[in-house]
Order: structure tokens, then sequence, then C-alpha cells
């Protein structure tokens, strides 16, 4: 808040300068030097109470700089260049930003207990963060914010600067981060998040954070052992198994075009059917099955999407073949979520729950009803037979 100091009207009021003839100053003392007054005098009065000085004195002994009375010197203390008496010298106030002592209004802090004199806090530049001034020297060029809230303030998980104002948050994954990163830099193809200065990269254009990338499995071959291990999980904890025998393929993207992979999944050209933000395909075509897996995932979106493929594999052979694509899609998110629980990959699972998108995240929530009304059985026997 503002306040207006007036230091002469409320602390000390300088009443009169009278001067009076020998016999109208009998019986006065200095309350100075304590020598009864012959002569010429002052009265001043301070907080309701008169304070004597002979002439002599208010002439010869220093006035403090605050309430103007004249003081000894052992009587003052001598602080910014100026000499106070001792309480004016408790009393004195002293700008946080200049250092100068406040002489009229001033501004005055309660969060942070600091005071601003009225000139420093009209005329030097503000932090944006805690609106108090500060000096040019002491404000961040990058955020614009003081020093002090600079040590408080959250720093963006990719770019590293401090926030000042919005920041965004991602389920599942840790950090904030500022308006200018998540609205320009590329996602993290796996987790995404918007990338660090420190990322990585795939021939087909996929960018991939540091953080995801040490859980990417990159081998083909240890590809091939997760699915592997899927073919084993399904049926021994679902009771599904697949009859007719696959091909996988461990692939790229597509990144020649959209019309390339279709043209692809179409069997009208060779190549990888995968295309922008796709993990995985199952196509039967011409009596010949296949599988499709994008490599260079973490593990467990590996996991999740060989067990979603697998799931296509087996609709393919025991559900009817006009399904909805909330039943196609939705089961098969519910046997990947089964065996990220079975593999104890908490996150993942927590992440593909949480999913509410058409068909996906629509069509699990409805697959998990019924696990949880009826069993996991029934859902086998529900999807077996469901059109819509």
């Amino acid at each position: 808040m503002i306040k207006r100091t007036f230091l002469f009207l409320l602390n000390v009021v300088f009443l009169f300068s009278l001067f009076v003839n020998q016999g109208e100053a009998a019986g006065k003392v200095c309350d100075r030097c304590g020598k009864r007054i012959t002569g010429r005098y002052l009265v001043y009065k301070i907080d309701n109470q008169e304070v004597i000085v002979c002439k002599s004195c208010d002439s010869n002994l220093p006035h403090c700089a605050s309430c103007n009375l004249p003081f000894h010197r052992n009587q003052m203390v001598q602080s910014q260049g100026e000499w106070l008496c001792k309480r004016c010298y408790k009393n004195a106030k002293y700008c946080s930003l200049c250092g100068q002592r406040i002489k009229d209004r001033y501004f005055t802090s309660e969060n942070s207990g600091k005071i601003f004199c009225g000139a420093c806090y009209d005329t030097a530049p503000k932090c944006p963060v805690c609106k108090l001034p500060v000096k040019p020297e002491d404000i961040d060029a990058a955020s614009g914010a003081c020093w002090d809230c600079m040590k408080k303030l959250p720093r963006c998980a990719s770019c590293g600067k401090a926030i000042v104002g919005t920041y965004y948050t991602y389920r599942f994954a840790e950090g904030k981060y500022c308006q200018q990163c998540n609205d320009s830099r590329p996602k993290c193809y796996c987790c995404g998040t918007p990338i660090g200065n420190l990322y990585w990269k795939f021939p087909d254009g996929r960018v991939i954070c540091d953080t995801c990338n040490k859980r990417v499995i990159n081998d083909v071959d240890q590809v091939r052992q997760i699915m592997s291990e899927v073919e084993q999980l399904i049926p021994r904890y679902l009771g599904m198994q697949v009859k007719n025998p696959y091909t996988v393929h461990v692939e790229a993207l597509n990144n020649n075009s959209l019309i390339s992979a279709s043209k692809v999944k179409n069997g009208q050209a060779s190549g990888s059917p995968l295309f922008g933000s796709e993990l995985g395909l199952y196509r039967r075509m011409n009596g010949k099955s296949e599988i499709f897996l994008l490599y260079g995932l973490p593990i467990e979106m590996i996991y999740e999407t060989a067990a979603h493929e697998y799931a296509h594999a087996w609709q393919a052979e025991n559900c009817p073949p006009n399904q909805s694509k909330e039943l196609v899609e939705g089961f098969a998110q519910w046997v990947a979520a089964e065996i990220l629980r079975v593999k104890g990959y908490k996150i993942a699972l927590e992440k593909l729950q949480a999913r509410r998108d058409n068909p996906y995240g629509t069509g699990y929530q409805r697959l998990h009803t019924v696990h949880q009304n009826l069993g996991r059985k029934q859902v086998l026997e529900f999807v077996k037979k469901a059109v819509q």
C-alpha cells in the first residue's frame, strides 16, 4: 500500500520560533545545554511535548536531518551521509532499491517486507512475477524476472528457461513447459511432450525425447523376441490362441507420403504400411496374415503394440467381419491392457486406461466395463458375437 508520511507534521512540529526579551525568559532552562535562558529562545513541540532551546544551542549544535531538532553529536547517529537523532534513526525507513532514507510517501510489500520510496516505485522497472521495482542490472534478460524470483520459478523442461506466466504439463510426464516450447517445438513421438535441446531423430523422421530414448528398443531381433513372448502370454492369461500363421515385420515409418503408405496397406506397393502416428498394423490379404510392428519404441509400447495386433489376428478368426470400429479397436486395447498388467508396466497401463478418444478410448472403456461386470471370459464371448 502507498503510505504518505509527513515527518514534520506527524513526528515533529515546529510550533514557533519565538524571540522574547530577557524578562520574559526568566525561569526558562535550555533542554540542550541546561543553562538558564537569559535571552531569546525557541520552542519545538514533539509528540505533544515542548523542547526549549536557547538561541546559542540552536545556532551551534547540529540539527537532525529528519526532525530538525538540535542535538549534541553524542546524541546522534550518522547514516547514509546524514546525521539523525537516535529516535529518528530508530524510526527511519530506507528504500530497498536506492537505499536512501524515505522522506515522503512510500510503497510497502507485506509479502516480502521490502519498502520502496515513491521515486523508485514510479520509475524503476518492475518484475513481472513479484511486481516489485527492480534495478535494471538485476533483471534476467530472457524472462524479465528479478533474480530473487528466478530462484523460485519453475524451469521449462524443454528449453530450460525460467517460466513466467502460463505453463503446460502433460499427464504421465514430468516437468513443466513454457508456452513457446509447447506451441512451437516438435513433440516426442512416444510420450507427446515437447522435445528438449537434446533429442533423438530417426531416419523416418520421428523425433524422440532423451527420456523415452533410454527405454527404446532399436534391435529388430529384440522386437521379435517381445512378439514371441506376447504370443505365449496371451494364450496363458487370456485363453486366446491364434491358429492361422502370420508373418511378423519390424518396420520404420513410411516417410514418403500417406498415399504411399496406403498403397502398401492395399498391397499395391512394397515397403512399410505404417504412417504418421501408427505403431503397428495387422493385415490379412489374399489368404495371408501379417503383423507390422514399429521399431524404435520404448519397451512397454512394443509390448502394448504387439498385444494389440495379436488381438486383431485373433479377431479375424473368431469375430464377425462387420464389427464396429469401436469394438475392434476397443477389444485390442483391452488385450493390450491385460498384457501391460501382467508385465507390470503400471504407467503405460494407466495411460491406456485414461484415453477417451474414439474408437480406442471409448472402445476400451466399453470392454473394460464388461470385464468388471461379467469377468474376463465373458469379454471373449461378448466380442465373438457383438457387432455394434
